[in-house]
């Protein structure tokens, strides 16, 4: 009884293997007007992630079908409310990534929110510090939703 579940569990992996689609990820590349943050490049991470990303969903290989992933936009919006000495401000670090694969462009968008509160102080130049947490979790929602419209 055992090895034939482990002859089922064997067949049904390589059938699972054969269907699979595999990719490498062969250029990153930036088309946005922001290039770098302070002394990081925009770049910086995107590998690692899209790797994590679409290894959850595809094979990887060095052999596989490749896949160039562009940041298109890098944005910032931002509201500030002040009453009396009081602030607070919202800051959505957007980015847009698509992914080209097998001749198609897939397109997602990325949003992470920062929320600053200060009393009685100012934010230097205006500007909330950015955070690598924020911009790396902005990168994984936008890669996710290009991973979800490959079929």
């Amino acid at each position: 009884m055992k090895k034939l579940l482990i002859l089922i569990a064997a067949f049904m992996l390589s059938i699972n293997g054969i269907s699979q689609t595999c990719m490498k990820i062969d250029s990153i590349y930036s088309t946005a007007k922001v290039k770098e943050l302070g002394s990081r490049d925009i770049r910086f991470g995107v590998k690692q992630i899209a790797e994590e990303k679409l290894s959850d969903r595809f094979c990887l290989s060095d052999s596989g079908e490749p896949v160039n992933i562009e940041i298109y936009y890098f944005g910032v919006p931002k509201k500030s409310l002040r009453v009396v000495g009081m602030e607070r401000t919202n800051q959505i670090t957007q980015i847009g990534i698509k992914i080209y694969f097998r001749g198609k462009v897939y397109e997602g968008i990325g949003e992470s929110d920062t929320e600053v509160r200060a009393a009685f102080i100012e934010l230097v130049d205006g500007k909330v510090p950015f955070s690598k947490m924020t911009i790396s979790n902005a990168i994984k929602k936008a890669i996710e939703e290009c991973i979800s419209k490959i079929q």
